[in-house]
């Protein structure tokens, strides 16, 4: 595929206004945070009216959620910085340096 071809899900960042632009790439992600936060109201609507149970689980959910979004925010800073340096390397047509740049950055998901 040439540099002109575009597959249906891609966004040529060089081209066309940034207004535009920046408006389709936030539209996914305020999209994605919407759904988070009512996948975490209807939770605890559920967990609230649980018997017996209900107002202890939720002051245990309410208690976690914030460190689970400390732990995600962390794991998003984490590949947010090593994605842009092996980009830069892999640019420059340093693959050895992309490959140890890569190497060193932490994969939250393997913890």
């Amino acid at each position: 595929m040439n540099a002109k071809q575009q597959t249906a899900g891609e966004i040529d960042l060089g081209q066309g206004s940034v207004g535009k632009l920046l408006f389709k790439l936030a539209v996914p992600a305020i999209t994605a945070q919407i759904i988070n936060v009512l996948y975490n109201m209807v939770d605890r609507m559920y967990i609230g009216h649980l018997p017996d149970i209900g107002a202890s689980a939720l002051t245990g959910v309410g208690v976690t959620f914030p460190v689970i979004t400390a732990i995600s925010a962390f794991a998003s800073l984490v590949s947010m910085g090593g994605a842009p340096r092996a980009s830069i390397m892999l640019g420059r047509g340093k693959k050895r340096k992309r490959n140890a740049s890569s190497a060193t950055v932490p994969r939250p998901s393997s913890w």
